[in-house]
């Protein structure tokens, strides 16, 4: 109260000599702070009650055939938002809990009035109605704030039940108030986080405070990541659990993206520059070759005899055919990757297809390589795409052959298990390295013992992908200097 505020009291009381003696209590009071009107009958102070235009209210308790109870619950039917004084008989404590219910500010035994107890019950009461009103104001705010929050905010019990919750949480879950209050948090969880949820507890507890990411399983079954911030709080003398949620599903999603992204960029770029040591090789050792058996023609073709020139002219061919092999590889992955390769499986019989293979294979393999066909599944139909299956099977026989020493043995073994159709091919050659093995099928990557073996480094990347397309795997054992063995899966339908 300031030292300038005057003070307007509404005393009601049906007694005229009670209403004196409060008169002459309030006349002896200093510095005239206050100014007191009266009121007896019951109805007239209630319609004045119900206008506040009094700053405190000296209510007794007895007034006629009613009570200063019904009077004040009449006036202030939502509790008493201004002091309210009570006066009550010596007593009755039954009277003195009903006016705190009511909201009444403070009380006094009307047979101990005197005049520093109602000078001091006075200031008290409006000072405490006044931080009251403070504090609502306060609470108030704060229930705002909470309340257009766009976090999720919830008030837990010490054991993890959900005491109360925010507008946000409920619109956003899709759950409604009764279907998040009262339940325990751990019910919104997926099953990991609510196994580490005591444990999570326990470290919180002796933290005060700590900061995580959960999923937080809204009414649809859909999981959100949210970013979680966990404090201990107390409530008269009770400890609580404050957790605020953020939603950073969408953020987690776009690092994610970005990841990927740079992920591919990073992949790209190696690609790119695995494609330009292969290009720079593969390339220039055949134009070379082409360059120089063209100047010999050109300039000395006339102290040549025909045997000579046949050869130049052969290594020519040679070397644009190897060429043109290159571009087609990489023409081949290119289509694969983009999606402009149809497959189109037709019934065939499989066995008699991979013999004619090894055949066709055997024959331009000549005397340097034996190769042997071992067939355990006779009559095998299934629907394949002859010209995928034939780079699919080509690549892994051009590689055992071209890494694999002269006079040495390649099988090509064929067999039905259960649904399975196994295609093995096995070498005896130079093996791939451990440390190459993870990258074997990626474009344009080629083991390092390879030596001056001439080859785009897409011929394995090639049959991954057409052995994808047919719904198959392609898998390998290999160990260096031992050779190699590569196993084609079908599934046949």
């Amino acid at each position: 109260m300031l030292a300038n505020e005057t003070i307007r009291v509404l005393y009601i009381d049906d007694d005229a000599e009670d209403y004196q003696m409060i008169r002459d209590m309030f006349v002896a009071m200093p510095q005239g702070r206050y100014t007191l009107e009266w009121v007896a009958d019951y109805d007239d102070a209630l319609g004045m009650m119900q206008k506040l235009e009094h700053d405190v209210y000296i209510v007794d308790y007895v007034l006629g055939e009613k009570n200063g109870l019904s009077l004040i619950e009449n006036s202030f039917p939502k509790g008493c938002q201004v002091p309210v004084i009570l006066l009550t008989a010596r007593g009755r404590r039954d009277v003195d809990q009903q006016a705190m219910a009511l909201g009444v500010t403070e009380y006094i035994d009307k047979a101990d009035i005197r005049l520093p107890i109602l000078e001091r019950t006075l200031r008290y009461a409006i000072h405490n109605k006044r931080i009251e009103s403070e504090l609502r104001a306060s609470e108030a705010l704060f229930r705002s704030l909470v309340e257009s929050a766009v976090d999720y905010i919830h008030l837990l019990d010490s054991s993890g039940i959900i005491l109360r919750t925010n507008q946000a949480a409920i619109s956003k879950s899709g759950y409604a108030q009764d279907e998040l209050v009262g339940q325990p948090f751990t019910r919104f969880l997926p099953d990991a986080s609510s196994l580490r949820f005591d444990e999570m507890l326990k470290t919180l507890v002796a933290q005060g405070s700590i900061r995580n990411e959960i999923e937080f399983v809204h009414r649809d079954s859909s999981r959100r990541t949210m970013e979680c911030s966990w404090s201990t709080v107390d409530d008269a003398g009770r400890q609580r659990i404050l957790v605020i949620q953020r939603d950073v599903t969408e953020r987690k999603l776009n690092e994610l993206k970005l990841m990927e992204s740079l992920e591919r960029e990073k992949e790209l770029n190696a690609l790119k520059s695995r494609f330009v040591s292969m290009a720079s090789h593969e390339l220039r050792n055949p134009l070379t070759t082409i360059q120089t058996n063209i100047y010999m023609l050109k300039n000395y073709q006339s102290k040549m005899d025909a045997s000579a020139i046949t050869q130049k002219l052969d290594k020519v061919e040679a070397m644009v055919h190897h060429m043109e092999a290159l571009l087609n590889d990489v023409l081949s992955i290119s289509r694969i990757q983009t999606g402009k390769v149809q497959f189109n499986p037709t019934l065939m019989q499989f066995d008699l297809y991979l013999q004619d293979l090894v055949e066709e294979f055997r024959g331009n393999a000549g005397k340097s390589h034996t190769l042997e066909f071992q067939n355990t599944a006779d009559k095998l139909e299934m629907p394949l795409d002859y010209h995928l299956m034939r780079q699919i099977i080509s690549n892994l026989l051009d590689n055992a052959i071209k890494y694999s020493p002269a006079g040495s043995t390649i099988t090509v073994k064929l067999e039905r298990n259960d649904k399975d159709v196994v295609t093995t091919i096995t070498d005896h050659g130079i093996g791939i390295p451990d440390e190459a093995q993870t990258t074997v099928f990626d474009p344009f990557e080629r083991a390092g013992n390879v030596g001056s073996i001439s080859g785009s480094g897409l011929g394995l990347s090639i049959v991954k992908q057409a052995v994808e397309m047919h719904g198959g795997s392609i898998t390998f054992n290999s160990k260096v200097g031992e050779g190699t063995t590569f196993v084609l899966t079908l599934h046949q339908s």
